[in-house]
């Protein structure tokens, strides 16, 4: 059937934005855990999270010459090979934007070439897939569809929009259209990761902090009546959080966890206690301390338009489409 389309049922940004401000505490161990699994996953291909986003990088710019381009590759076009051909790319380039010395960024590259993941042949640059261990994102497709789907159920609820979308539906949609709306997850991924990166100085110690963090909204949220709580704004919510912050983690957990040494957990944790973003108990369990909105609130709304930003567009590819 041809599907025609109905601008007038679109959602904005912004009241993607507001409704999540709004009702932090009903999506936060949901959007926690989303980011949580990314870093994760991601951390586990090099044990390395800048190398990590270096090479995603050099894919989002191959996808935006697709998007400028009009190519278009749903899920399985796009992982029918192991190798895709990506734009040269300049260091001087890429330490701007990771905000990185030139001399790191050029160690960086350079042991993505030492590791085959990226290799020259001729005017050609090839990324290797085969040749890290990443992981296809199924899984967290599904962990953004059903994010996504749960938002979708109180802009419903709010008259925002006119339909609850399904978990499969976001998921279909993202998987037909996947090098449209993997661009726009890395564009979204991508800056807030090297904001992050910015605040903490070390990108590995986001991922510790927030192992830390998802800990304990699932302490607070087991304790709590989901119904009670639904409406508490942001910063409501994170005064609550940590006002109760329950049992923390050693540092053995922390290492398990997220798969970083355990030495180097003792190191990172310092900082971290040092920076009060984060205290100890008697049992020496580490947990986000009381300080830490003071540190953290500004930066985190300011992700908020970026989260809200793809969220909207993803949206959008379903609430504008009207089968006539």
């Amino acid at each position: 059937m041809k599907k025609d389309i109905n601008i007038s049922k679109r959602i904005q940004s912004k009241d993607v934005c507001n409704c999540l401000l709004n009702n932090y505490s009903f999506f936060s161990s949901d959007w926690i855990y989303h980011q949580w699994n990314w870093l994760h996953q991601n951390y586990s291909a090099f044990n390395d999270l800048v190398k990590y986003f270096v090479a995603i990088s050099l894919v989002r710019n191959t996808l935006r010459f697709y998007d400028q381009n009009g190519f278009k590759y749903n899920y399985e076009q796009y992982y029918a090979r192991n190798e895709i051909q990506i734009g040269d790319f300049n260091i001087s380039e890429l330490a701007k934007e990771f905000e990185l010395p030139k001399e790191t960024m050029r160690r960086k590259v350079l042991e993505l070439e030492k590791t085959k993941v990226i290799r020259k042949e001729g005017k050609k640059v090839i990324l290797n897939r085969s040749n890290y261990n990443l992981i296809k994102p199924i899984n967290q497709i599904r962990i953004t569809s059903k994010y996504i789907s749960k938002l979708s159920k109180l802009l419903f609820k709010q008259k925002i929009i006119h339909k609850v979308i399904s978990e499969e539906e976001v998921k279909t949609k993202i998987q037909n259209e996947f090098s449209k709306t993997w661009l726009w997850f890395y564009e979204f991924q991508l800056p807030l990761m090297i904001s992050w990166k910015k605040f903490f100085e070390d990108i590995h110690l986001l991922y510790i902090w927030g192992t830390l963090g998802l800990n304990q909204v699932y302490n607070q949220k087991n304790k709590s009546n989901l119904d009670e709580i639904e409406s508490i704004v942001f910063d409501e919510y994170l005064e609550t959080l940590l006002a109760d912050s329950g049992a923390g983690l050693n540092i053995m957990s922390i290492s398990e966890m997220t798969k970083i040494p355990r030495a180097t957990v003792i190191r990172k944790m310092k900082y971290l206690e040092n920076e009060k973003l984060v205290k100890m108990n008697k049992k020496k369990q580490y947990y986000l301390s009381d300080f830490t909105p003071f540190k953290i609130s500004p930066l985190i709304k300011k992700h908020f338009k970026l989260k809200s930003d793809f969220i909207a567009k993803i949206m959008n590819l379903i609430l504008v489409e009207e089968i006539s």
